[in-house]
């Protein structure tokens, strides 16, 4: 049998290569703010250099910049210079020249020369940051400072929509990046449908956001179009990933992806920019059905993804005639996630036999049931 630490590092690797491959050839910006020093994040670049994913970087120049530059250069990080970028724009040629680096295996950093405009930096570094992302196919914009992300009255904001972030400037009472800057950002994602994610710029900080499922910073995007669908064969790797840390945890029992592929119909899953942020099961035993393995993107989690998803199936098991609908969990959040769905608290014993052949009943959790 294969160690238990083993497989974890084996499943940490794929979900590290499963992202590489999403992401391979698609370009990000990065945007660092006067406080990030490119030092900082140079391991995180080299590591999605090696992952052929594109990046290009705009930052402050400083006296020290170019000599950094160099010294990684030497160390085999291939950044490639335009220096004291003066206006809120690329020239054409500037622009040319940019575009030319990107096909040739380097990282761009330019950096924008501060001491001629009177507007903040961080004005400047948007305005120059967007412009650039409007007038080249860019997958994501990443803006890094000495904050998490998006706080708004002392609550961290994981994701949020351009819906979502007006009612904030409306009704909130502090917003860390100010209201101004926020409805930019907005604004800028409603134009271009580019995604933007604010991030502290630290070692470790873009790795986490861009590799794992966790995630890290705060995304602003439009979330269209939400799908609620079918699993396919091609889910069973987002799926696995997405239950991942719940197995961690044994808040749901381990399903190995041999398993998963063989019973893919019976899961449903949420899409948000045809990526699956949350997904579920539906177990037909007859007259009643199973719903069972929740798991959510912790980015998305509290933001009735779950809940939509669970209504769905709802509805299919209603439109299907079943009796009642059942659900297990060992977590109190998911207690109180069924009850809010309507389910009230039932005894095990009076669960379907097929369903008591294939159940550890030692495992210490609480059955509810949805009656039609």
């Amino acid at each position: 049998m294969m160690d238990q630490s083993i497989e974890v590092r084996m499943l940490s690797a794929l979900e590290i290569f499963h992202y590489s491959y999403r992401f391979q050839n698609k370009l990000f910006i990065l945007a660092l703010s006067e406080e990030v020093e490119l030092e900082e994040i140079v391991t995180d670049l080299r590591i999605l250099h090696n992952a052929h994913i594109k990046t290009l970087v705009i930052c402050a120049n400083d006296q020290k910049l170019s000599e950094t530059l160099q010294t990684w250069n030497v160390r085999g990080c291939p950044f490639e210079f335009v220096d004291n970028v003066f206006s809120d724009c690329l020239s054409q040629n500037q622009f040319q020249t940019v575009e030319t680096m990107l096909t040739s295996d380097t990282i761009p950093v330019l950096s924008i020369d501060k001491s001629k405009k009177t507007d903040s930096f961080q004005l400047l570094l948007d305005r120059f940051t967007m412009d650039l992302a409007s007038r080249l196919t860019v997958e994501k914009v990443f803006f890094l400072s000495d904050t998490d992300g998006l706080i708004v009255d002392e609550g961290f904001i994981s994701h949020t929509t351009p819906d979502e972030s007006t009612q904030y400037i409306s009704t909130s009472q502090t917003i860390n990046i100010g209201q101004v800057r926020l409805k930019y950002l907005i604004d800028q994602n409603r134009l271009y449908g580019v995604d933007v994610i604010l991030l502290e710029g630290k070692s470790g900080s873009l790795f986490q956001e861009i590799f794992t499922h966790r995630g890290r910073g705060s995304l602003i995007t439009s979330d269209y179009p939400n799908i609620i669908r079918k699993g396919k064969t091609s889910d069973v790797m987002d799926i696995s990933l997405l239950m991942k840390p719940y197995v961690q945890t044994g808040a749901i029992l381990p399903v190995d992806e041999n398993q998963l592929a063989r019973e893919i119909e019976n899961y449903s899953v949420y899409t948000v920019n045809n990526s699956i942020v949350a997904a579920a099961k539906f177990t037909d035993y007859g007259n009643v059905a199973e719903l069972a393995k929740f798991c959510t993107l912790p980015r998305y989690q509290g933001k009735g993804r779950a809940k939509e998803l669970a209504e769905k199936l709802i509805e299919n098991a209603k439109e299907m005639q079943k009796e009642y609908l059942f659900a297990l969990s060992i977590e109190p959040r998911m207690f109180n996630f069924f009850k809010n769905l309507g389910f009230e608290e039932s005894d095990r014993e009076s669960l379907p036999k097929k369903w008591k052949q294939n159940y550890d009943l030692s495992r210490p959790s609480k059955a509810f049931c949805y009656q039609m």
